[in-house]
């Protein structure tokens, strides 16, 4: 391999495929066996892959199907509530359950549209559709928010009385907040499972359910008392912690837009280095999805090291990284030779 020769590897390669003006240094005759199996390997794998990315979208939208009939459930429940009872802070909480809801049918509608395959104007495929929805998840919990809140400064600034609340609405509550509390541990749990950044964001808006409940029973206990602006200062309570929901999905999603790292680069390279015949590796980047991270790197050889050697270097390579770092989805290894 001349000095300045370019190799680029990713997953469309065929083995002994050439890049650059200069011919190919022969190399050893490869079996056609053995040519043939590593083309039925990739298609295999290619497969797979596919197949593996159709099942986690299928089980994705299995939990946020049981995730929106369980928060229709809260919000209508919560909502007949409020308006016999006339708490305020009930009512608020009814539509952040209504925003729970509508994200579900967001979410819903998201894992649609990135199921989309792959095109020439988006070789990469729409799998960030999940991202958007997430952040649009993130804006309706803002929402929620400036509601509380607002409802909250008009009920005090009204004095409003305390709201009749009897034993049913206590048990209304507390079954809400039991549906809150199983909805975010579920969909956490499911996000880790599954490596869902969409189930992630939506369980921060369920533990936030899970809060605005708990603030709505102490203004029911507060009220049993004659505390009228329990109910307006409950909900103020709210406020801060609602926005903590908020600001976690932003912080989990948008370096994932703006394409922070996503693997450790010295892990990568330490792993490159130690296969035999690697002289070097430098520039390691990352970026993508907690599922599909997308890598690519420069790796340093000997000039004297053939093309067809070169590209089975940095196929093991692929191979070794991919049983180390399991949610890599693509790698492109660029292959040149070392400086002298």
């Amino acid at each position: 391999m001349s000095r300045g020769h370019h190799h680029d590897h990713g997953h469309g390669h065929g083995a002994g495929e050439h890049h650059g003006g200069e011919p190919p240094v022969p190399g050893p005759p490869e079996p056609p066996e053995a040519v043939d199996l590593d083309g039925c390997c990739q298609s295999g794998n290619a497969d797979a892959i596919l197949q593996a990315r159709t099942e986690r979208r299928q089980r994705v939208r299995r939990v946020f199907l049981v995730t929106f009939a369980l928060n229709a459930l809260v919000a209508i429940s919560k909502a007949v509530y409020s308006a016999f009872s006339g708490s305020l802070t009930l009512g608020a909480d009814s539509l952040h359950a209504a925003l729970d809801a509508s994200s579900n049918v967001l979410a819903l509608l998201s894992l649609g549209w990135a199921a989309a395959p792959a095109d020439p104007r988006h070789p990469y495929g729409r799998q960030k559709i999940e991202i958007i929805a997430a952040l649009g998840i993130g804006v309706l919990i803002v929402g929620g928010l400036l509601e509380f809140a607002e409802a909250a400064i008009r009920g005090l600034e009204a004095g409003r009385a305390s709201p009749r609340v009897g034993w049913v609405g206590f048990a209304v509550v507390l079954g809400t907040m039991g549906i809150n509390l199983f909805v975010g541990r579920y969909e956490h749990h499911k996000g880790h499972e599954l490596g869902s950044e969409l189930l992630h964001a939506d369980a921060h808006h369920a533990h936030s359910d899970f809060y605005a409940s708990a603030a709505v029973l102490a203004s029911f206990v507060a009220g049993r008392f004659g505390i009228k602006w329990a109910d307006g200062a409950a909900t103020l309570l709210l406020v801060p912690l609602i926005g903590q929901a908020a600001w976690k999905v932003f912080r989990d999603n948008i370096p994932i837009l703006i394409d922070a790292a996503r693997l450790d680069p010295a892990g990568v390279a330490d792993l490159a280095r130690s296969v035999r015949g690697v002289s070097d590796v430098h520039r390691v980047r990352s970026r993508g999805m907690r599922s599909a991270v997308e890598l690519d790197l420069h790796l340093e050889v000997e000039p004297e090291m053939s093309v067809v050697e070169a590209h089975r270097l940095a196929q093991q390579i692929e191979r070794e990284l991919k049983v180390k770092f399991p949610e890599v989805s693509d790698v492109v290894i660029h292959v040149e030779p070392t400086s002298r």
